[in-house]
């Protein structure tokens, strides 16, 4: 293992709560980017998830947000009242700057990602856009944040959710084949390129969507939080209900047709869609297509399989990039 990656995934860290108490760090669940056998739990990750999670929830200071290709984060330390990491990352490059930052002097110290000094939960909180565009990463971690607002009830099943990032991130980090990659480029001894103040007074990695909490830093915004249903769907009054014909499913369909996990609160919009796409059937402009817009992290993936599910229809997901040809997307769907 490279030394970055040392410095990243350092499993001789004592884990935070609620795993402090664990006596074995492995659990028996797998990435589908590893090996199948077994996944280690990782300080490192934990605190960066815990930091969005309290972002989303407001209930602590800092923000994760996105440029471009670009991700920035507002990590608060816990070393003193004032004091912040900040982390560029670009996805193009895989390069990092950082610094540690304290608010009420505005002065700055070089941010060293290795054993003895920082542990890199700052820099795994700007990677987090770029992890939740994997549907693996996304899916634990919505069922992991759902335990993580009710105070971890079923903790074997928060562990296995924890796991489960931990390992993917593991892999598509120190896999650089891997098809998932995100790319991370670090020197041996951790050194990161330092966030000046002239950077942060040009407005230079102002962000220009905020996944999670409040910047107060390199940017002036309103708090992002994660807002609540007003309004339960129960699901048996949802999925199947808005069925567009009449057609026997194969076998094989039917195993396509998503089943929502009980957790799943569905949105009002998922169901308009729905409502909007059995009313106009057999009418001249009955509606097929339908686009779902937004950063990653926002729930798209859920929600079109939501919409299956709604509908009754297989469910089925293509990747394509900007060179990908027409007749490529054609013969694949």
């Amino acid at each position: 293992m490279s030394a970055y990656m040392n410095n990243i995934f350092n499993y001789s860290r004592s884990l935070p709560e609620p795993f402090d108490t664990l006596t074995n760090k492995k659990v028996s669940v797998s990435s589908k980017y590893g090996d199948g056998t077994n996944a280690t739990l990782c300080s490192t990750v934990i605190k960066a998830v815990h930091a969005v999670c309290r972002c989303m929830d407001g209930s602590a200071e800092g923000a994760v947000g996105v440029i471009d290709h670009r991700t920035v984060a507002e990590y608060k330390s816990s070393m003193g009242p004032d004091d912040y990491h900040l982390v560029v990352y670009d996805s193009n490059s895989g390069s990092l700057m950082a610094s540690v930052y304290d608010k009420n002097t505005e002065t700055f110290e070089n941010y060293v990602l290795n054993t003895s000094g920082r542990d890199g939960a700052a820099v795994m909180m700007a990677l987090f856009p770029v992890l939740m565009n994997d549907e693996e990463f996304s899916d634990n971690f919505e069922l992991y944040r759902d335990q993580f607002s009710h105070g971890f009830s079923d903790l074997p099943s928060a562990t296995e959710y924890m796991a489960m990032l931990c390992d993917n991130a593991y892999r598509r980090i120190k896999n650089t084949a891997c098809t998932a990659a995100v790319k991370v480029s670090v020197d041996k001894a951790g050194n990161l390129m330092r966030v000046s103040q002239v950077q942060l007074d040009s407005g230079a990695f102002e962000p220009t969507h905020v996944i999670a909490g409040e910047f107060t830093i390199f940017a002036k915004t309103e708090r992002v939080t994660v807002k609540k249903a007003e309004e339960i769907v129960e699901h048996a009054d949802f999925v199947g209900k808005y069925k567009l014909h009449s057609r026997t499913m194969s076998s094989q369909e039917k195993q396509l047709i998503p089943v929502l996990p009980e957790w799943y609160i569905i949105p009002q919009e998922v169901v308009d869609i729905c409502k909007h796409a059995q009313a106009t059937t057999g009418k001249p402009t009955q509606m097929r297509n339908f686009l779902l817009r937004g950063p990653s992290g926002t729930g798209k993936t859920r929600s079109a399989k939501a919409i299956a599910a709604g509908l009754g229809l297989p469910y089925m997901a293509y990747t394509c990039s900007a060179g990908t040809e027409i007749y490529d997307c054609a013969t694949r769907s």
